[in-house]
């Protein structure tokens, strides 16, 4: 990569930035975290990834106002496989995550391939632009800036893997740059369907929790953990053991916190990205404007994957009559990673490293 610098090519920045009060007076952080410590995590983390790895931000320019949006980026690349050998494979992380969550299916996918993985604007190591309130605007920002990462790193071609809604985003994408890509993998993708009519009957979700619900919704996601303050790691590790402990064959179970504080620091930033993704959803778990009728839509030529987790909430949320969603789609495929959940990336990952790289041979 340094041999052939683009300009846009970054090595010496460190996002998301600090605002005034943070740079001025670090000692009265309510939250427990920086851009600096969230570094020091997500290398710790990588450090158990076998396959070498470069970071780098991609400066893709403005987003709105303000500054330059910088995304950050690690590209993995085992010895002995050049990028013109095949296709490279770009990963597209979920809400509330980061690239360092493919921990479990780099190594695999990176054996004969590029494997480039981002931090989504808003997310990670990433900027914090300020998007737009208008939930269409907001998937064309996103959109437009994995397309203008692309043309900075150089890629003239590109296989697509998301997650959730990672999954949503790199379906959009697919619509609207379908020249641009090569194969579309789409891993238990959020906001595909429209939101059942019967979803409070089929949960047999109860009036309490409907009422609860009905005012968290109206808060970013993930606003208690930055709430909680000097409680946050220990709140993390609390919330999400299941989680980390589907890491425990790769970082051992006396490094789980790795995977926890990682995470903390992912989500301790400004949660621009949240935003985002609350202007975009409707009732957390459905899109505004589901991308499936949309794909259906399109004349798409581009193969799609699905793979979805048989045991995710994702696949309990479709219609009864659909038991495959995105089967309808030209040039599709749907797969179910048996007993795996929402995170069927780490849930099975032998399984659904095995489907990518099918996927992508096809």
């Amino acid at each position: 990569m340094r041999n052939t610098v683009s300009p846009a090519i970054e090595f010496d920045t460190v996002e998301p930035r600090d605002n005034w009060f943070q740079s001025w007076f670090p000692f009265l952080r309510w939250i427990p975290t920086s851009s600096v410590k969230l570094k020091h995590a997500e290398e710790k983390f990588i450090d158990f990834i076998k396959v070498p790895s470069e970071g780098f931000y991609v400066n893709i320019g403005k987003i709105t106002g303000g500054d330059d949006c910088k995304i950050w980026t690690r590209k993995f690349q085992k010895p002995g496989v050049e990028e013109d050998d095949t296709i490279p494979l770009v990963m597209i992380h979920g809400m509330g995550a980061g690239l360092a969550m493919f921990a479990l299916n780099i190594d695999t996918l990176a054996q004969d391939r590029v494997v480039y993985a981002i931090d989504l604007p808003g997310f990670g190591r990433s900027s914090r632009p300020v998007f737009s309130s208008d939930p269409e605007e907001v998937e064309k920002q996103y959109v437009s800036s994995i397309e203008e990462w692309r043309k900075q790193v150089g890629l003239e071609k590109i296989n697509i893997l998301g997650h959730s809604f990672g999954g949503f985003l790199s379906a959009l994408y697919t619509m609207e740059y379908q020249d641009r890509i090569h194969r579309t993998v789409l891993a238990d993708p959020w906001g595909m369907l429209d939101q059942p009519e019967d979803i409070v009957e089929r949960m047999n979700l109860s009036l309490g929790f409907r009422t609860i619900f009905s005012i968290v919704k109206n808060f970013n996601p993930l606003w208690g953990l930055r709430v909680s303050g000097p409680a946050g790691p220990r709140l993390m590790r609390r919330m999400r053991p299941d989680l980390m402990r589907k890491f425990e064959d790769l970082v051992g179970e006396e490094n789980l916190q790795i995977v926890g504080d990682y995470l903390f620091h992912c989500n301790g930033q400004n949660p621009a990205g949240e935003t985002a993704f609350s202007r975009v959803m409707h009732d957390f778990f459905w899109a505004k404007t589901p991308a499936l009728p949309r794909l259906e839509q399109a004349d798409i030529k581009v193969p799609i994957t699905f793979l979805y987790g048989s045991d995710s909430w994702i696949a309990r949320m479709k219609p009864e009559e659909d038991d495959q969603p995105g089967s309808s789609i030209s040039h599709s495929s749907v797969l179910y990673i048996e007993h795996a959940g929402h995170h069927v990336y780490a849930d099975r990952p032998e399984l659904f490293n095995k489907a990518v790289r099918k996927a992508l041979d096809t």
